[in-house]
């Protein structure tokens, strides 16, 4: 495995992104997004994607302080309106991540047919945004415990994507409305948002579910092979399944279902 940090010129500022994994000409590449207050090493750790995923993995940084869940303060992801860091409102996020990518793409000699997202919470918030302006980019996303408010422009393809979201989640409430924590916003419910999604992505309104002990997957197909699916996690909170919490006062992630594991297999 290697490791480098790569720095890009963005809006006048540093902008960095930590890139681990296995290189070689037309390797996959995952593109992994912290939440409100993370880091590239802190997302690596609590996901555990680079020892399992084959290729690639980059871990860019948002602007903010990192450590602090603090809207006001915490580095985070600009994607929408009151979504981001307010010491940055002007953060092009979205360009310095496809200009990111594209460098990494280059460099690393990297599929261009094979590049995911995945994102938490804030992070999950940017990858949604990034599937609809940066279609283009992605052959699949993942979104955990993040939140959609059905904005933005129609993407220029579909996008297969993969959601998982907790009955308890106290950030973005599973059931729609403001979180007892984070920022206070009003969220749509998790499933009214993954139906919004999946019809923006061309799926059909016929739902297939599977179960996996008390957690179940609705999934919905489009006629050119594209899926969304819902993970609806019984009495998670905000986490990475099966991964690490990322503080000690954060929400256990529930050990009985892996979404590191249901990702990849997605992707």
């Amino acid at each position: 495995m290697t490791e480098r940090w790569q720095e890009l010129d963005w809006q006048g500022r540093r902008r960095r992104a930590l890139l681990q994994g296995v290189p070689g000409h037309g390797a996959p590449l995952i593109v992994a997004l912290h939440g409100t207050g993370g880091t590239p090493r802190l997302m690596a750790k609590i996901t555990g994607l680079t020892a399992r995923a084959p290729g690639l993995v980059l871990y860019p940084a948002a602007l903010g302080e990192p450590g602090s869940e603090d809207p006001a303060r915490g580095a985070a992801w600009s994607a929408g309106p009151g979504l981001g860091n307010p010491a940055f409102p002007d953060a092009d996020d979205a360009g310095f991540l496809r200009a990111l990518i594209g460098r990494v793409r280059e460099e690393a000699s990297a599929d261009p047919a094979r590049i995911h997202l995945a994102g938490l919470s804030n992070g999950g918030r940017m990858a949604y945004r990034m599937g609809l302006e940066a279609a283009d980019l992605f052959a699949s996303i993942a979104v955990v415990a993040g939140a959609w408010d059905g904005s933005g422009p129609a993407p220029s393809r579909s996008v297969s994507t993969l959601i998982f979201h907790g009955t308890a989640d106290r950030h973005i409430p599973y059931e729609g409305g403001p979180g007892a924590k984070g920022r206070r916003v009003l969220h749509r419910p998790a499933p009214e948002t993954a139906f919004a999604w999946a019809k923006a992505m061309g799926c059909a309104p016929k739902i297939q579910r599977s179960a996996s002990g008390p957690h179940h997957l609705d999934l919905a197909r489009a006629e050119d092979g594209t899926e969304v699916g819902l993970w609806t996690v019984e009495g998670q909170g905000k986490a990475w399944l099966g991964g690490r919490a990322w503080a000690p006062t954060a929400d256990e992630p529930a050990m009985d279902l892996d979404a590191t594991g249901l990702l990849l297999a997605f992707f």
